[in-house]
């Protein structure tokens, strides 16, 4: 069990800047309104999409969290590459030194919600190959732009998650097996799993086996359904994939990141309500 004597906690996406419809954030506009709206509707945790840690005031991101009685659970990095268009494996070295810097930025932000294990995501910053060819090569550059951030952030005290994510994102590590073994290289075995069960649908061949595969190495769950809709709208069946997170003795945090259909409040209380039933909460 976890703090709160239940199976795992459920998060919700929350932001500071506006990032509109195509965005997987449902309290945008705001991180503390944002964290005192996720509250009222039940989440026990949020998690931050950053696109600048130097701009946020985490005294106060910390103050209203302790206020609301949730905890800031997780990181997010992708709009450092949406945004910013900054990754680890650009062809630009400057683009290589910005992202590196960056990325500490957010390593010590997540330091200073010690002492609740808030993660950070590896995810879309990874970048793309430009070509399925080289896919190799950019692996290469990513996981030597990784291993240093790797050193920083276990210095930190600061777990990193890595995203295995669809063919449409990138061309990089989209199935749990192959983020597995990538993890596996030199340096890399303090970074953990962040699996999301929409990027599951699309890559892996059976979710819940998925799950049973990352046992012991999945540290963060993202549900999300078929159609980046709230679980429930779309075809994947989150039961069984709740039995599976079950099976292998998971007690972390489970998310949602979906897109906000109709809104992002509306989402919010859909998808906690699938949440409720799925894991008999």
């Amino acid at each position: 069990m976890n703090r709160n004597g239940r199976p795992v906690d459920f998060a919700v996406t929350v932001s500071e800047e506006k990032l509109g419809d195509a965005a997987p954030v449902l309290f945008q506009g705001g991180i503390v309104p944002a964290i005192d709206a996720a509250a009222r509707v039940g989440y026990d945790a949020v998690e931050l999409h950053v696109r600048d840690p130097l701009t946020l005031d985490a005294a106060a991101i910390r103050s209203a969290a302790r206020d609301a009685g949730v905890r800031i659970a997780a990181i997010g990095t992708g709009l450092e590459y949406s945004k910013n268009g900054l990754s680890m494996t650009s062809d630009d070295p400057s683009v290589l030194a910005r992202m590196h810097d960056r990325f500490r930025e957010h390593i010590e932000f997540a330091a200073e919600f010690a002492p609740d294990p808030t993660v950070v995501f590896v995810g879309l910053c990874r970048g793309v190959a430009p070509s399925y060819a080289l896919c190799d090569e950019y692996l290469r550059r990513f996981h030597a732009a990784l291993v240093p951030l790797v050193e920083f952030a276990t210095e930190a005290g600061v777990t990193l998650v890595l995203e295995p994510v669809a063919y449409y994102f990138s061309n990089l590590l989209n199935t749990t097996a192959e983020s597995i073994e990538f993890l596996k290289l030199p340096g890399l075995n303090p970074v953990e799993l962040l699996l999301d069960t929409h990027h599951m649908f699309l890559e892996d061949p059976d979710l819940a086996d998925a799950f049973r595969l990352a046992k012991g190495i999945v540290s963060y769950i993202h549900f999300s359904d078929s159609n980046r809709r709230s679980p429930g709208a779309g075809n994947i069946d989150f039961l069984a994939a709740a039995e599976a997170i079950a099976e292998i003795g998971y007690h972390g945090t489970v998310s949602i990141e979906v897109l906000p259909f109709p809104d992002g409040p509306t989402a919010a209380k859909y998808s906690i309500a699938e949440l409720r039933r799925v894991f008999g909460q």
